[in-house]
This record gives structure tokens, C-alpha cells and sequence, in this order.
């Protein structure tokens, strides 16, 4: 048996990786300060694996193509370096991710297996700040957050509950840390681009922290978007990472609604 030993959730944007002229830099500070907690306790930890569930904002799915839900399998896992984020080769275990679609399929959920897929800012931005010093495999988990139909929140959920499961029982990784990345509220390509709507972070957060799924699985996924944004849609990836924990606890490390990232950027860290 293998156990999950480290877990968090975190905005992403690629904002954050050039801080723009007008960003406030003690906001700056106080969300990078959270990153560099992360990266310590992440660590400590000492896993064997970092598997990062994310979405995809059209670099390596296209309107031709839209899974529900994909694994990347394979030894290597090329970025895509747009928008500022880093263009680099993460390491990945082929067994592992192999293990984790076999799992997956029999629980039911018909993954996409994607061999050594690509991954956009979704990915590199958090990992930019959670890997710093760190030479750890990953295993890229994507969501469909951006092209409707989207998945349901309750079966974001019953998705991370099996992928607990099935991380819990391979044995290829013994020591599993898991990231969910993505949001909060933020619109993307739209009018409303750089509005952010606090009010929904902070009450989102508040019932994240008490481990309380039942209330987000309970969000329309039309009125998030509505008031929150498209970019809201991912708090599915928060889902799966804390339902993959079975955490009812959990620890703000920050939130900031940074208008110069047209974001609210959320950093929370899950008792594993």
C-alpha cells in the first residue's frame, strides 16, 4: 500500500510568473511567500511522485478533440512555454501513470490516456513555484474545464475519491503528493476580463477549508460562471485533489484578489 503524504490547491496564471507593471508588490509577496511554504513542506514530505491535476486552455486539446477526463502516462512530459511560463521537460513513471489509468478504467471513469502529454501554464505555472530545487516526477491529471459540456462537480468529486483509491493502492509510487491548480474567479477572453469577484472566492474557500464538498458539489456550474467566471470552472481540480485526500481539513496560506493578474489567487494547503 502506498499513502498520499502531501496535498494543496492553488490559483494558477501566468501573470504571476512576469509580475506586470501595477501588480502590488506586498500582495505579490504574501502569495509567493505561501508558494515557498508549499515548496518547503512538499519537501519534507519527500514523495516519489507529484501528480498535478490541471486543465488546458487550448494548447493541447482542441475543439476537434475534448476529453472529460485524461492521465498523461509516459517518462517525460514537455511544457509548452507559452505566455511567459517555462518551456521544460518534466520527468514522469511510466508504470505509474499506466497504474493509475488501469485503476481508473476499472473504477469506471473511461479516461483519455494521453502518452507523454503536453501541458500548458496550467501546469508550469504552480510547478514553477512548487518544484523550485525539486527534481520530482510528475503525473499531469486534466479536467475539461474550459469546453461545455463540463464534468459535474459530483462526479469531479467521485473522480478524485477513485483516484485517492487507486493512488493508495498501486505500488510503483509509495509516497504520493498531490496539487489541484486552478482559479478562483477570473474571466478569460471575455468583457468581464479582469474583474474578480471576492465575495465568491472567500465564501468558497471557507467551506473548502472546512473539508465541506458537499456545499461546492452542491454550486450550479452555470451561476459559478456567472458570477465568478469561466476561469471559476476550475475549482473542479480543487475537488478532485481534496476528495483524492479525503481531507476535512484544511489551512489558507493565502488569499489575494490581485488585479494586475486579473485573479484571485487562493493557496490552500490539505491535512493528509
Amino acid at each position: 500500500m502506498s499513502e498520499i503524504v502531501w496535498s494543496a490547491c492553488t490559483a494558477h496564471t501566468a501573470a504571476m510568473l512576469r509580475v506586470p507593471e501595477g501588480t502590488d508588490l506586498d500582495q505579490a509577496r504574501r502569495v509567493f511567500d505561501a508558494f515557498a511554504h508549499l515548496n518547503s513542506t512538499l519537501k519534507a514530505a519527500k514523495p516519489d511522485v507529484l501528480v498535478i491535476v490541471g486543465t488546458d486552455h487550448m494548447m493541447t486539446f482542441s475543439y476537434e478533440g475534448v476529453p472529460v477526463f485524461a492521465v498523461g502516462t509516459g517518462d517525460a512530459f514537455n511544457s509548452w512555454g507559452e505566455a511567459g511560463s517555462p518551456k521544460t521537460t518534466y520527468k514522469g513513471l511510466g508504470e505509474f501513470g499506466d497504474r493509475v489509468v488501469e485503476g481508473m478504467i476499472e473504477g469506471d471513469f473511461d479516461v483519455f490516456s494521453v502518452a507523454e502529454m503536453r501541458v500548458d501554464h496550467a501546469f508550469a505555472c504552480p510547478l514553477s513555484f512548487l518544484m523550485r530545487d525539486l527534481a520530482l516526477p510528475i503525473l499531469p491529471i486534466y479536467i475539461n474545464c474550459t469546453v461545455p459540456p463540463l464534468p459535474s462537480h459530483a462526479r469531479c468529486r467521485a473522480f478524485g475519491e477513485r483516484l485517492g483509491e487507486v493512488l493508495r493502492r498501486q505500488d510503483v509510487a509509495r509516497r504520493v503528493a498531490i496539487a489541484g491548480t486552478g482559479g478562483l474567479s477570473h474571466w478569460v477572453g471575455m468583457p468581464q476580463t479582469g474583474r474578480i469577484n471576492d465575495t465568491f472566492d472567500r465564501d468558497f474557500l471557507s467551506a473548502f477549508e472546512a473539508g465541506d464538498l458537499d456545499t461546492i458539489e452542491r454550486l450550479d456550474s452555470d451561476r459559478v460562471i456567472e458570477q465568478a467566471g469561466n476561469g471559476a470552472a476550475e475549482i473542479r481540480n480543487w475537488l478532485v485533489a481534496s476528495a483524492a485526500t479525503a481531507s476535512r481539513n484544511a489551512k489558507r496560506l493565502a488569499y489575494e484578489p490581485v488585479a494586475a493578474w486579473k485573479t484571485g489567487i487562493g493557496l490552500v494547503e490539505l491535512a493528509t
